[in-house]
């Protein structure tokens, strides 16, 4: 009964725990938990601790009894540079989030063959707060007396909760289903001061006239959510084992915000109204299978490879708001879309550990995913730089009896930079002296060191 109020317990600290964190596939981490983390998110057919409810929830019926308590520190930097309009760049954004993760697996239905265990685990994250920044110069012969200035804020945080149930169905099959329990929070906020538009855009030489462009959904909205993942694990041999998950799109209510008059306005066409907008914002669907090898006792290699559908929950994203909200060439509608244009991601993982003696285990791993968005994407992805691909990882962890252990791991995701080209939208073009090419770069790098607390029971 202590154990169950502990867990419990910790749970609860862990749900009040939701701030933003910058995340590495696409928004997602590489890993939930540093021993996951520290073999570069490569454990589909290797699992190592009770995160394995999301990564392969059969991997939870080979861990045995056990409770894994997971914190880490993630450094991201990101910045937006505006010089090839003649404006200025800007880092912004804290350079500090906690990431927590708990769970836990014991036996279950008194079998040794069937495991009940789940826990709460942060696993997607992103974020930026960039300050007023000079976007174009003020330019008095063309009609701007003002500075074209940009602001820009975003926060997206996830978590999931995933009771999670496996079976050893034989020596060498086990199976897992996690029904995961979602909650997700989005803010966003895009403003460009003084645009230049055309009074004529069939006649240049008419001049233009400076107004805003605002998307200011800038108060937190919370939703809940539903989905599932499955998962196997096969034994072909001793030293051979695959492993295969799938997790089902994480259905959400819409994110719901309240905006003032003109926090919507001149952005795809937005009059400005004040009202109620809806964002329908999903978390997508991903499969992964993987291979882990044992070509000597103490070491055991695992490749993974995943594949991430952005496309479906992140290309483009429906918008709504007030009766009249938007204008288009055929008249007033409630209705829109926000275009970020996320490519689905196919994911490489390499992992490695070695048990070095019977009480400390060392690990690497590197883990590769080309960026959801590309150089034609970026004017519309100025808050959401979700860019790096390349993660190195290494980590350790040291039994410190019978019962406890420790793990550690540091994780680096190398700089990507990210020049906008052909990425500004045609109806912007038309309306305002922006040229196919915005120039605008986005880039980021990321560090963290986490630490791992473990109970065998």
């Amino acid at each position: 009964m202590r154990r169950f109020f502990f867990v419990f317990f910790a749970l609860v600290f862990l749900a009040g725990m939701t701030g933003t964190a910058m995340a590495t596939n696409g928004y997602q981490l590489i890993g939930v938990g540093q021993q996951e983390k520290s073999m570069g998110g490569a454990v589909t057919a290797a699992p190592l601790d009770a995160m394995t409810a999301i990564t392969n929830p059969a991997g939870m019926a080979r861990i045995g009894k056990r409770a894994d308590f997971s914190m880490e520190a993630f450094m991201p930097n990101r910045s937006v540079d505006f010089t090839s309009m003649s404006g200025q760049s800007t880092e912004g954004g804290s350079k500090l989030y906690g990431i927590p993760a708990i769970g836990w697996t014991a036996p279950a239905f008194n079998s040794s063959n069937i495991y009940f265990g789940g826990g709460m685990y942060g696993t997607s994250g992103l974020g930026v707060d960039y300050g007023q920044v000079l976007m174009m110069p003020a330019n008095p012969a063309m009609g701007m007396p003002a500075d074209v200035t940009f602001d820009g804020y975003s926060a997206i945080a996830f978590w999931k909760m995933a009771p999670t149930i496996a079976w050893n169905v034989n020596k060498q099959l086990s199976l897992g289903f996690a029904l995961n329990l979602d909650y997700q929070s989005v803010a966003i906020r895009e403003r460009i001061r003084n645009v230049p538009f055309w009074n004529d855009p069939s006649n240049p030489s008419a001049g233009v006239t400076q107004d805003d462009v605002n998307l200011d959904l800038g108060r937190p909205t919370s939703q809940m959510g539903i989905g599932a993942t499955v998962g196997a694990l096969y034994d072909i041999n001793d030293w051979i084992t695959l492993g295969a998950s799938y997790s089902s799109k994480q259905f959400f209510s819409d994110a719901t915000f309240r905006v003032g008059s003109g926090d919507v306005y001149n952005f795809n066409g937005a009059t400005g109204k004040a009202g109620t907008y809806k964002m329908a914002l999903n978390f997508p669907r991903q499969a992964a299978i993987g291979i882990a090898i044992k070509p000597i006792k103490p070491l055991l290699v695992d490749f993974d490879v995943k594949w991430i559908n952005w496309s479906d929950t992140h290309d483009k994203v429906d918008f709504s708001g007030p009766s009249g909200a938007f204008m288009t060439p055929s008249g007033p509608t409630d209705s829109t879309t926000l275009d970020f244009g996320w490519k689905d991601q196919w994911v490489y993982a390499l992992g490695i550990q070695y048990k070095a003696t019977d009480r400390l285990t060392v690990r690497t791993g590197y883990n590769y995913s080309k960026a959801p968005i590309d150089e034609k994407d970026v004017f519309n992805n100025l808050v959401l730089p979700a860019i790096v691909e390349q993660h190195f990882t290494i980590g350790a962890d040291y039994m410190l009896g019978d019962h406890w252990g420790i793990a550690m791991t540091y994780m680096k995701a190398f700089k990507e930079t990210l020049k906008g080209r052909n990425d500004v939208p045609a109806g912007f073009q038309q309306m305002t002296p922006f040229t196919a090419d915005s120039g605008a770069t986005i880039s980021l790098k990321e560090d963290s060191v986490g630490m791992q607390l473990t109970y065998l029971f």
